[in-house]
């Protein structure tokens, strides 16, 4: 049966580059994402803010068939993201890329062990306003100017809404995890820190 090991953090915390690392920690692993399952980002602003104002209930978050695709994965059968049609494997070890950890009930029942990163949020804020310019950043001077816009509404969004998630995410999740890494650590030592709780713990 595989175990499900869950990578939370903030928004740039860098989860999915940790969860890179552990697969190359941990032996026999496969990866799946809430993102891919996830609704909430498809929203208007104003409806996760209302969603924070009525109590920000996690429970209330649509991933239709996560836990099902956990579940199978720990039984040993294979699933198919939603988000590009790839088949996930199943593995002993199953690398799960969350913000909600054992917060959100549907799937963080299926979460085994749960792995923090510590990263500041200016720090990830960061981290994340440079991937967008990277990713974004075309050459072409329309294009420049309306990731300009584009960039200005994110930050506005983060200031009014999505700071204060994120602080809520910190205090929800992070003290139900397992051990919580450094966040400003290279991947390949938290990863390795992890690898050593992970053998700790099912030894």
């Amino acid at each position: 049966m595989g175990r499900v090991i869950a990578v939370a953090g903030a928004v740039g915390a860098g989860k999915s580059t940790l969860i890179a690392a552990l697969g190359r920690v941990l032996a026999d692993t496969t990866a799946i994402q809430f993102d891919h399952y996830e609704r909430m980002t498809r929203q208007p602003i104003e409806e996760v803010r209302r969603w924070m104002d009525e109590g920000a209930d996690i429970d209330r978050l649509p991933v239709p068939g996560l836990g099902d695709a956990l579940a199978a994965l720990k039984q040993g059968h294979a699933v198919l993201d939603p988000a590009t049609n790839a088949q996930i494997p199943p593995a002993q070890h199953i690398l799960f890329e969350t913000q909600f950890g054992r917060a959100h009930s549907q799937t963080g029942r299926h979460v085994d062990f749960l792995a923090w990163i510590d990263t500041p949020l200016d720090i990830a804020l960061a981290r994340k306003v440079r991937q967008f310019a990277r990713e974004l950043d075309t050459g072409d001077p329309a294009e420049t100017a309306a990731f300009g816009d584009w960039l200005s509404a994110y930050l506005d969004n983060y200031l009014g809404v999505v700071g204060n998630l994120l602080r809520f995410q910190r205090e929800k999740v992070a003290a139900q995890a397992d051990v919580s890494v450094d966040g400003l650590l290279p991947p390949e030592e938290q990863a390795r820190e992890i690898g050593r709780a992970v053998a700790a713990r099912f030894a």
